[in-house]
């Protein structure tokens, strides 16, 4: 939705649609129906509602009949639904019954995300409302067992930067303005503010250095300026959590080297404090296991040192090092609305103090509500649980603002 604040800018808020199954075009027109219109029937009736809509391959090969975006446009214009932005991280079938590390699949090193990316921009730029900026969310870079080299890092610099050649095409030809926001994820290219910062400075500014002044006619002393105006952070504050990263101080890092947050991920993870004297919670941490998903699992340690597993079934075999660990937490999207689940508690504090940094700051990204888990919580109650739940995690964020 848009918010008004007087004398200070307007802010976009809406919730990420990826917790819908939207391979094709026919799938996401049940989602809104299903879910998307009661939702925002309950949270904002009679007033434009921020959707974000997931696009991959399957729904952008729908997309690229240019009759097929014209009809969705003027049906979400006709419904008061306002898409801004599109997440374009997971390009593969989200909803499969495996997901796990295909996810990440193709990476940044891969042209073929870097093509495919390109393509939804075009699709979002005739989605957009008009005269309305918009963002993309994608992988920050690469799943790092599948490779960490330099060399790599490199391949992923040159293809972001040709889809920022694109996105400064469209630009010019078409008056449309969208910005990629890489998204910093546990196991990535991107994990913590480090990360970004040395990627940055060591491959995309290189890159962009060698490759815009030739390719947009402009003088080399523009390539910063140029590469920033399309180039941007996704900062989900789950993943920040999970690597007890503190996310109003990863955004102030990120943004001391010139990049903006594009895009906030409003996000929530599971917790849970002193794990040795809490073995409930901790039997009830191993039970949100489920096999659809990747959940990165950290635990800090009393000397500060952090325990890492790829997935939360690993933290089974970490019961014997409980007694060294103050805290255990998990990259599962758990809801807004709660603070506590059972034993466990959430990241909830660190998510309002995101948002209020959010609202503070001159320049306030796209505010955006993941619970891509919302299936798994709605269970047998299904759409009703569901479009309960989001509803709940919108007026958790609207109280919050107010």
């Amino acid at each position: 939705m848009i918010i008004y604040r007087p004398r200070k800018p307007e802010l976009r808020l809406g919730y990420e649609m990826n917790a819908h199954p939207a391979a094709s075009v026919a799938q996401l027109r049940t989602a809104l129906a299903r879910y998307t219109i009661p939702i925002s029937e309950r949270v904002a009736p009679g007033e434009y509602f921020g959707i974000v809509p997931h696009i991959g391959e399957g729904l952008s090969r729908d997309l690229a009949r240019p009759q097929v975006r014209a009809e969705l446009r003027e049906g979400l214009a006709a419904r008061g639904l306002f898409p801004f932005s599109v997440n374009a991280f997971p390009l593969r079938d989200f909803h499969a019954r495996r997901v796990k590390e295909q996810v990440y699949l193709p990476s940044w090193a891969h042209h073929r995300r870097a093509d495919l990316t390109r393509r939804i921009a075009d699709q979002l730029a005739d989605l957009l409302p008009e005269n309305e900026p918009g963002t993309i969310s994608t992988l920050g870079g690469a799943y790092r067992p599948s490779g960490h080299t330099p060399l790599r890092q490199l391949k992923m610099a040159e293809n972001y930067v040709r889809t920022v050649l694109h996105l400064a095409r469209i630009e010019r030809e078409r008056g449309v303005h969208i910005t990629l926001c890489a998204e910093p994820e546990p196991d990535t290219t991107f994990e913590v503010s480090e990360d970004v910062t040395s990627f940055y400075n060591n491959a995309l500014l290189p890159a962009a250095a060698r490759l815009l002044p030739s390719e947009l006619k402009i003088a080399k002393k523009r390539v910063e300026e140029t590469l920033l105006r399309y180039f941007a952070i996704n900062l989900d504050v789950c993943h920040a959590s999970v690597m007890f990263r503190d996310p109003v101080e990863e955004w102030r890092a990120i943004e001391a080297v010139g990049l903006r947050i594009g895009k906030l991920h409003l996000t929530n993870a599971l917790a849970l404090p002193h794990p040795a004297k809490n073995r409930e919670g901790f039997e009830e941490l191993l039970g949100f296991r489920e096999p659809r998903y990747l959940h990165q699992s950290v635990a800090r340690r009393k000397d500060g040192s952090l325990w890492r597993g790829s997935d939360l079934p690993d933290l089974k075999h970490a019961r014997g090092e409980l007694e060294d660990f103050e805290e255990v937490r998990v990259h599962f999207h758990v809801p807004l609305s709660r603070a506590r689940m059972g034993h466990l508690r959430t990241t909830r504090k660190e998510t309002a103090a995101a948002l209020a940094y959010a609202l503070k700051h001159p320049h306030p990204p796209h505010l955006v509500i993941e619970t891509y888990t919302w299936p798994y919580f709605a269970g047998k109650d299904g759409e009703k649980a569901l479009v309960n739940g989001i509803s709940g995690e919108f007026r958790w964020v609207l109280g919050e603002m107010s």
